[in-house]
């Protein structure tokens, strides 16, 4: 038995001991993220920026969704000079955190010259109801201008109707995950459970299901992934991301000609199945610390765990999508002007000395390898003609 967390909070104690005592781990992330009661996200206290939990590329400054607007602006004049579309153009962000995000590019849309923003439409995809108060308070500005801001479930876009461009900033390090352990020479599904002494939390073991045994044996055969390693140690662990198909499925079922933008923490699939990495990339956030301690005080912290490269182009592709290509964020914003913003940063704020180095330090944290700049995008396209060739400055 794992050593118990300090304290676990009764919500979840009487949910799990509902459910029979023990649940799997993806059932415990997704209480713990989602909840819309308890949840860190579903009821909105996730709190983003310096002053938050953990920061993201957009809650850094406006640059991050400047230099993504750069972009978007870029694959929209495209799209109108292709003709793709005779209808509105949609700009889709999915999981949009606090509203920082979309609100930067939307401001950066409004100030070009290209007026890009003309027949455009923002859809958010947001599934927890707090996290849309804080968007919409994020976005009262634009909303008030009458810019067309749409929150919306995936559920409820028409199927095969969307023109336009889909983004997904760190979203999928936070879909809930299977975790699988090797024990004893077999595989498990890693469970959480309830002490019934102490009705505190520990980690737990469950027979694999069907479905996992699956989705391991395809990944073995299409892409030579083995699970677990050779000379895994006792014990070795790892995350496994069911969800991402469905969600990509979910996606590409309503794309009529469209760009899908993700981006995430990845790892390739010999580091992350490696015999070295033997607890997998799950990890908490909270008050710009990390923690391995994933039982934790659950619906107060964030959880999130890397994405397979190669798992997530074959569950892309396999679909339909045309994988365009991927690269690190540091590279993709050195593309699209990083150097030429920092002159610029240098040239606004001479006489103001703090202000320009906090823009500059925010902005090389976003090409940190260290920090944000190893982060990858990913970009893929769904297009009815499949001889329609798209660029992207960020791939250079």
């Amino acid at each position: 038995m794992n050593s118990l967390p300090v304290k676990n909070p009764d919500w979840l104690i009487k949910k799990i001991i509902k459910m029979g005592g023990s649940i799997s781990f993806y059932d415990y992330m997704n209480f713990a993220l989602n909840d819309p009661t308890n949840g860190y996200y579903g009821s909105g206290k996730a709190e983003l920026g310096f002053q938050g939990d953990f920061v993201t590329s957009p809650s850094l400054s406006d640059d991050f969704s400047f230099f993504v607007g750069k972009q978007i602006e870029e694959w929209l004049i495209q799209f109108k000079s292709n003709h793709l579309c005779d209808q509105k153009l949609f700009v889709i962000d999915f999981g949009a955190g606090d509203g920082s995000f979309m609100s930067g590019l939307i401001k950066y849309l409004l100030e070009s010259s290209n007026n890009s923003s003309e027949g455009v439409s923002f859809v958010i995809v947001e599934p927890n109801k707090g996290m849309i108060e804080k968007q919409k308070i994020k976005l009262k500005e634009f909303l008030s201008l009458g810019i067309d801001i749409l929150w919306k479930g995936l559920e409820e876009i028409e199927g095969n109707n969307i023109n336009g461009i889909f983004i997904a900033n760190e979203v999928l390090d936070a879909l809930p995950v299977e975790r699988i352990t090797f024990s004893k020479g077999k595989l498990f599904r890693q469970a959480v459970s309830v002490d019934k002494r102490s009705w505190r939390l520990f980690l737990d073991e469950l027979p694999i299901t069907r479905e996992l045994e699956k989705s391991i044996e395809l990944a073995k055969s299409k892409l030579g992934i083995t699970i677990p390693p050779d000379d895994a140690p006792e014990g070795w662990t790892t995350e496994w991301h069911l969800d991402n198909s469905e969600w990509l499925k979910g996606i590409y079922e309503k794309i009529n000609n469209g760009i899908l933008l993700i981006i995430d923490y990845a790892k390739e699939a010999k580091k992350y199945y490696g015999p070295r990495n033997s607890n997998g990339t799950i990890i908490s956030y909270k008050n710009q610390k990390t923690s391995n301690n994933i039982l934790e005080s659950p619906g107060n912290f964030d959880i999130t765990s890397h994405i397979c490269i190669e798992t997530l182009i074959h569950d892309a592709v396999t679909l339909g999508f045309k994988n365009i290509g991927i690269t690190k964020q540091g590279e993709a914003l050195l593309a699209l002007g990083l150097a030429e913003r920092l002159y610029e940063i240098q040239k606004e704020f001479k006489t103001d000395l703090s202000n320009a180095l906090a823009r500059r330090e925010a902005l090389l944290r976003l090409v940190d390898p260290i920090c944000l700049g190893d982060f990858k995008w990913f970009v893929f396209h769904k297009f009815k003609d499949n001889k329609l060739k798209i660029n992207s400055t960020c791939l250079r």
